[in-house]
């Protein structure tokens, strides 16, 4: 009875097997018509998967010659096995034929099956080759020599080459299967394909250490493969030192490691990586020197940019557009406006880089009106030069006009990204307009932007700039992730709220959450004490920042501790941090003493600190207005008058402050005192009813 049950649990398992292989085969069997379509004299692969056919009684493809079967066992055919890997894979399950098979006897009529055909050929049954070897089975081993193995290689990488982990897979499958290492022709592609998957470094790693067994290192094709591998993992070191060890570089390789830097922003070691391409006597292409340029422009090195350009002129180089382009770009980048349009005017066809650059470069430099008029005579603009136009009234603060041009890009359907949307939330946060804040920020989320760190870091400060210090706060809660820049942005929000406590609570939570501060994290820090008087906090935020975290102060920080003191009336601790500083005070430091001074009646020390500011800033208007008010509170009105005479001289005047006031969406903007302007009444008159 026991043999009986047993031979009737093995025949299921059997009938279980030859099921699945059926699937197999029905699947093999579409992957072969696909094959006849493609290409009719494609026989050689349908004739190895013939015996597979037959094995569970499926007949060839209809309407073909039953074509003679090749015992080769490595005839591949590149065209044919394009195909392979995705049908199969997508007809296939292997986890599900790996769970129906627990024991290695009832896989017993796979392994037989598919035996007299189990060579490199069937590289695309990979996956369930690999249950048999993990099951304990032994798979046929290929002949010992084959004609061409890279051949075999290639065809894999090419079957599979949108998904890089198969084709490491695949080829993985056939060295293991006995086929030599792959070699020189096939190495550059295994090596992109294992550039491309993610943890690249271990899999270029492993890339390697083949070519270093076969040998393949000496090649220059390989090596310069492996260059570029390397950096598009971001190992910059490793492809340096393959590089070095190169024997033969020619102008690719000099380029894909110029390239490697300039991806990696190594800038200035793309530079000094040309000069010793100079050096080496080997003549860059204009892929190269378009390279450099990029490089030049990036670091504002405007004197190797004129050394790289003089170069191409007395070489005799063809200037093509693409360098022109690059040229353009390097002297609108570097501010030097004159020659960049020299270059543009002289192109005879303006492209959409080129002009690009020029917009960037006029917006720059503040000059938006001229940016204004390239943009609009471009006949085609991408989101880059929407970005940089956008970027342009933002920086030159003009945030209606920002704000505007960001509706028409809307309009003419062009999709924002990262770049332009800080823009627009700078913009926003100038304005101070809370209701566009929201607008902005729902903007944002229904366009599946709110995952980027960056545009949260913004919109917190926007947040907190338009007023709204909880919604600020609210994104702040919500964020998956957080950097220092996270971190300080809602600091700064506290602060600038005069919420000191708040900030200083949260820079708790920040140093427990293992973030490390930096020296903007404690200027705002500084800054929150110095608005919430909390001096003995500021006191030690200072000190630590110097001895706990080691970051030497700036200016700024000090300028911040003379407001925290002063503010507090502590002024000769003011004055002795002052002569403290391992720094020249600058005009803000004196500055904060004598706005102190002037809160506090403290004439003497006021005039002091008013006279180093017009030493450092004869023309400071601040200054001489309050040194002169100084002498008028103190009865000396010949200093207050020789003060005002000489602002006369230097023609010193005080600038007009302004405001603004959003009143049913359009910004009125005031002059101090507010009676000059012509619809004053109106709108007062409005808001009250309002």
């Amino acid at each position: 009875m026991e043999d009986n049950a047993s031979g009737r649990e093995h025949g299921r398992r059997d009938v279980r097997a030859l099921s699945f292989a059926g699937e197999i085969a029905l699947s093999l069997r579409n992957i072969a018509n696909t094959i006849f379509m493609r290409n009719n004299n494609e026989f050689t692969t349908v004739c190895q998967l013939s015996p597979s056919f037959s094995a569970v009684g499926l007949p060839l493809p209809a309407g073909r010659p039953p074509p003679p079967l090749c015992r080769g066992g490595y005839g591949l055919a590149g065209t044919a096995y394009e195909c392979h890997v995705e049908e199969f894979l997508s007809a296939f399950n292997c986890k599900r034929l790996n769970r129906s098979w627990p024991s290695k006897g009832t896989i017993r009529h796979l392994n037989e099956m598919l035996a007299p055909n189990t060579h490199a050929h069937h590289h695309h049954l990979r996956q369930l080759l690999a249950v048999l070897l993990r099951r304990g089975h032994p798979i046929p081993p290929p002949p010992a020599t084959h004609p061409d193995p890279d051949r075999a290689y290639l065809a894999t990488i090419r079957a599979a080459v949108s998904t890089p982990r198969l084709v490491l897979a695949a080829c993985a499958c056939l060295h293991r299967a006995g086929l030599p290492p792959p070699g020189p022709r096939a190495l550059p592609a295994l090596l992109r394909s294992a550039a491309r998957c993610e943890g690249a470094g271990v899999y270029v790693g492993g890339a390697h250490a083949l070519a270093v067994r076969a040998g393949s290192l000496d090649d220059g094709f390989v090596g310069t493969a492996l260059v570029g591998a390397y950096a598009a993992c971001g190992c910059v070191g490793h492809a340096r030192k393959v590089f070095d060890g190169m024997a033969v570089r020619d102008v690719v390789s000099w380029g894909v490691m110029l390239d490697s830097y300039c991806q990696t922003r190594n800038y200035k070691e793309a530079l000094l990586l040309f000069a010793k391409m100079k050096n080496s006597g080997v003549l860059p292409d204009q892929l190269i020197l378009a390279t450099v340029l990029s490089a030049c422009g990036h670091i504002r090195h405007l004197r190797s940019g004129r050394a790289i350009h003089s170069y191409m002129l007395v070489s005799d180089i063809l200037i093509s557009a693409h360098l022109s382009s690059a040229l353009i770009n390097l002297y609108a980048t570097c501010a030097n406006m004159e020659m960049a349009e020299k270059l543009y005017n002289g192109m005879p066809r303006k492209d959409l880089v080129s002009s690009t650059a020029m917009v960037f470069g006029y917006a720059r430099t503040r000059k938006v009106e001229i940016a204004r008029s390239i943009f609009d005579g471009m006949p085609e603009k991408d989101v880059v030069s929407w970005s940089a136009m956008i970027s342009g009234y933002a920086d030159s603060n003009q945030p209606n006009e920002a704000l505007s041009l960001f509706n028409d890009m809307q309009e003419c359907g062009i999709r924002p990204d990262e770049v332009t949307m800080l823009s627009v939330i700078s913009a926003c946060a100038s304005l101070g307009s809370l209701d566009k804040a929201k607008w902005i920020h729902a903007f944002i989320k229904n366009n599946g932007l709110n995952k980027i760190l960056n545009i949260y870091n913004a919109l917190i400060d926007m947040f907190a700039k338009c007023g709204g210090i909880n919604l600020a706060f609210n994104i702040f809660n919500e964020m998956p992730q957080k950097n220092v820049i996270t971190w300080t942005s809602m600091i700064t929000a506290f602060a600038m709220h005069g919420d000191g406590k708040s900030a200083l609570c949260l820079f708790e939570q920040m140093k427990n959450e293992g973030v490390e501060p930096n020296e903007v994290t404690f200027l705002n820090l500084l800054y929150a004490c110095c608005h919430g008087g909390l001096v003995h906090e500021g006191r030690s935020l200072f000190s630590s920042m110097v001895q706990q975290y080691g970051i030497e102060p700036k200016h700024e920080h000090y300028g911040c501790m003379v407001d925290l003191l002063g503010r507090a009336k502590l002024m000769q601790e003011a004055v002795n941090l002052i002569e403290s500083m391992h720094l020249e005070p600058n005009v803000p430091i004196w500055g904060s003493l004598l706005a102190a001074c002037w809160m506090h009646g403290d004439l003497k020390l006021g005039a002091f600190a008013a006279k180093k500011i017009l030493q450092l800033d004869p023309n400071h208007d601040g200054a001489s207005v309050l040194l002169s008010k100084i002498y008028m509170k103190s009865d000396n009105l010949n200093d207050a008058q020789e003060v005002r005479e000489v602002m006369k001289l230097h023609r010193v005047s005080k600038e007009t402050g302004l405001s603004w006031m959003e009143l049913n969406e359009p910004f009125h903007e005031f002059a101090a005192g507010g009676e000059k302007y012509s619809e004053c009444d109106k709108i007062f008159l409005q808001k009250v009813v309002n």
